[in-house]
């Protein structure tokens, strides 16, 4: 490729969806002189596997993208999310089954997108503002020249495009990612997924008993992500409209392998589930059918000193139940930003440590998010998910919300001071949060195996309601939320999160076990140290019975 081009300018997206998308207005809101182009082969935006957004997108949606009267008005706010657990025979009534949801409203909202038309939004929006986006164009294979120097030179069916930054988000056919084999296929995590959209479905607020929706009195359950949960696999719910719903499956082909490789397979499947039936009502109508064998991507580079970038599904693909799709391209598009603002103020020296902490932060997402060979399974058991889910809902208000709410400052601070030589990655990627993860998982899956011994993994799935408020109420995670982030309480926080987490296991095994609860017994047993392994059957056979 020569040295002409038809079009020069500052930053080239590769990719109108919304990961692209929503940077190219980011920059153009925060960096308004920059010229930003963005291009995309498609000329329309049709749907695909559908997941809720996070507090970590909403954040950035309402503050960094100005984008909340939009949504509001034209998506759905989310009454959170539930989770319900069913028999073994998958028979119960919805309003029998056991649930894990907040009875009132969460205080940082997040919203319910119809993706097509978010990006359908963001290229107008992104036009108003002197983005060109050129939709219709596509980028060949073998058509990218990488100079970080001199300027990268793409090759597009409209012309040859120069530009000083280079981003990719072009999703899993990433051309920079194809060009530099950045994402090898991986199989650690078998997790598959069908899904479509049905339109004619009931609200949840139709279904039930008047006690049974009374239960959850301001907003109800209609606006809420639902999943339901099962040995292997679970059943996600999103509303789009008043009686349109994307439903899915996803599951580990280690364990389940459900036949869905049609809409039709699809539809039978979900109707051999009595809640879901109810759901769908008597005439569902399934369109935007897929499918997706694996969760496991990760490129190993996504940011470079030579001034290029991957984000969204071009870097990161990984199980949608925690919204990780929008969770990542959210940090990746800050960071990316952040790096342009360095460049352009001349403090290249910066650069090398900045890519060097950006990856170790990507690295530390994809592990933590992993599923570990037994995690499907717990999923099917109230008793051993709330625990589970509770723990990760401790951890996540007391480090990751509000690290995003702050914009990663903590991050960006040793980013630009450490360099490359710093003990960083040591410290996150095997440090004390990952141990602690890693210990939960562990040890959740010795209590799946404690329940089967006793027949007691579905002992609790019917009549039971967990208000989820509860998890980020302890410990007043949420007023920590919207204060100045405070390094040094985060690690105690922890420790008592963890110490909930395995009484809360002990506990309930005493219970099946028809003995009373010894608080003095647990605590003489209990190791709060995670990094020493102890297992489930110590803690509870230490406070003085053997249960072997």
């Amino acid at each position: 490729m020569g040295d002409e081009a038809d079009l020069d300018c500052d930053v080239l997206i590769i990719g109108a969806g919304i990961a692209g998308g929503s940077l190219a207005r980011q920059l153009s809101l925060e960096q308004p002189d920059l010229d930003v182009v963005v291009v995309d082969r498609a000329t329309e935006f049709r749907p695909g596997m559908d997941e809720p957004s996070g507090e970590e997108f909403s954040n950035y949606a309402n503050r960094v993208l100005r984008l909340g009267p939009y949504l509001r008005k034209h998506h759905l706010v989310s009454s959170g999310l539930r989770y319900f657990f069913d028999s073994p025979d998958r028979d119960l009534p919805i309003d029998r089954m056991s649930e894990i949801g907040g009875r009132t409203p969460h205080p940082i909202p997040t919203y319910l997108i119809d993706r097509p038309a978010v990006e359908r939004a963001l290229c107008e929006l992104n036009r108003g503002r002197g983005v060109r986006v050129l939709l219709g164009t596509e980028v060949p294979d073998d058509a990218i020249s990488l100079d970080g120097e001199r300027g990268h030179r793409v090759r597009t069916t409209g012309g040859t495009i120069r530009c000083r930054w280079l981003v990719d988000a072009a999703g899993e056919e990433s051309p920079i990612a194809r060009m530099l084999e950045l994402a090898p296929e991986d199989d650690r995590n078998p997790i598959g997924a069908a899904w479509a959209r049905f339109d004619g479905c009931l609200s949840l607020d139709e279904l039930g008993s008047k006690p049974w929706r009374g239960r959850v009195p301001h907003w109800g359950r209609g606006a809420s992500t639902a999943y339901f949960m099962y040995r292997g696999y679970w059943i996600w719910l999103i509303p789009l409209t008043e009686s349109q719903y994307s439903i899915g499956v996803t599951f580990d082909r280690r364990h389940v392998s459900p036949p869905v490789a049609s809409a039709e397979e699809l539809l039978d499947f979900l109707r051999g589930h009595r809640a879901i039936a109810q759901v769908l009502g008597p005439q569902p109508r399934p369109e935007a059918f897929g499918t997706r064998r694996s969760f496991s991507r990760f490129a190993q580079e996504q940011f470079s000193v030579q001034r290029w970038f991957l984000t969204g599904s071009a870097g990161t693909v990984l199980d949608p139940m925690f919204a990780a799709s929008s969770w990542m391209f959210t940090e990746n598009n800050k960071l990316i930003g952040e790096f342009i603002k360095s460049d352009r103020a001349g403090r290249t020296h910066e650069l090398p440590g900045m890519v060097h902490h950006f990856h170790i932060r990507m690295r530390s997402r994809f592990k933590k998010l992993l599923n570990s060979p037994g995690h499907y399974l717990s999923r099917g058991s109230f008793d051993a998910w709330s625990a589970w889910f509770a723990l990760r809902q401790r951890v996540y208000y007391n480090r990751i919300v509000p690290d995003a709410l702050e914009d990663h400052r903590i991050l960006l601070h040793f980013s630009r001071t450490h360099g490359t030589d710093c003990e960083c990655d040591e410290q996150v990627l095997a440090g004390k949060l990952a141990r602690l993860l890693e210990s939960a998982d562990r040890l959740t899956e010795e209590f799946v195996g404690l329940l089967d011994r006793q027949d007691g993994f579905h002992a609790r799935n019917q009549g039971m309601f967990l208000d989820s408020r509860s998890f980020d109420q302890d410990e007043a995670l949420l007023g920590k939320v919207f204060g100045r982030r405070d390094w040094t309480a985060e690690v105690p926080a922890d420790e008592r999160t963890y110490e909930i987490f395995c009484r809360t296991l002990v506990h309930r095994l005493t219970e099946l076990a028809g003995e009373p609860w010894d608080e003095d017994a647990f605590r003489s047993a209990f190791d709060p140290d995670w990094d020493n392994r102890q297992s489930l059957a110590d803690m509870y056979t230490r406070g003085g019975t053997d249960h072997d």
